[in-house]
């Protein structure tokens, strides 16, 4: 693609919004993937848990016009040095560890796909997402699989899209080992009661 733009004189800006976790991923440097970009913005927030933020990342040409049209937007900020702060702590300490939070992913995902009615591709899990839906026959819906596991397990996992019966899981820092654990136990439990007749 880089090499496209450069042809067409177009400059080429990376999305990065999860870059760290595909770095993980691929056992590749930041660097390495975004060596070829003129600009790459990515989140510390996804991921990376720091409380809010984005940092984006080019040419000074770039970024001094980012910063104009930043400002004609009102986008600026004061005394932003705490969330900076953050920022810097999720850029030392928290991207060495997001292998862990692919680790549980996949976790999840094993754990789910040994349970009826759950179906779940196991090539698809690479970071820390995991998708999976329920069949037709299960006796829930997404809604009311949600819904239960909030009341009866204090869990909050919502449908991606319940015309198609997903949830997409994002596991993070604050998801240990031991709630993946219980997740895929309390899913196995509401999902292995009897169909209710109508």
């Amino acid at each position: 693609m880089a090499k496209i733009a450069r042809q067409h004189n177009i400059r080429l800006h990376i999305d990065g919004a999860r870059i760290f976790n595909a770095a993980a991923a691929l056992n590749v440097p930041v660097r390495e993937l975004a060596a070829d970009a003129d600009s790459i913005t990515f989140c510390l927030s996804k991921g990376l848990c720091a409380p809010v933020g984005s940092v984006i990342v080019g040419s000074r040409d770039f970024i001094n016009k980012a910063r104009r049209v930043r400002k004609s937007l009102g986008g600026g900020m004061r005394q932003a040095g705490i969330l900076a702060a953050a920022g810097l702590v999720a850029l030392r300490e928290m991207t060495g560890r997001l292998v862990e939070d692919h680790a549980n992913a996949r976790r999840l995902a094993q754990g789910l796909a040994t349970i009826p009615h759950v179906r779940v591709d196991l090539d698809r899990v690479r970071t820390n997402m995991v998708y999976f839906e329920l069949t037709e026959d299960a006796p829930l819906n997404p809604e009311q699989l949600a819904e239960r596991l909030k009341t009866e397990y204090n869990m909050l996992m919502r449908p991606y899209d319940p015309r198609r019966r997903n949830f997409r899981v994002v596991t993070h820092y604050y998801i240990t080992r031991e709630h993946v654990d219980l997740a895929v136990e309390a899913i196995r439990a509401l999902l292995s009661e009897p169909v209710a007749a109508n």
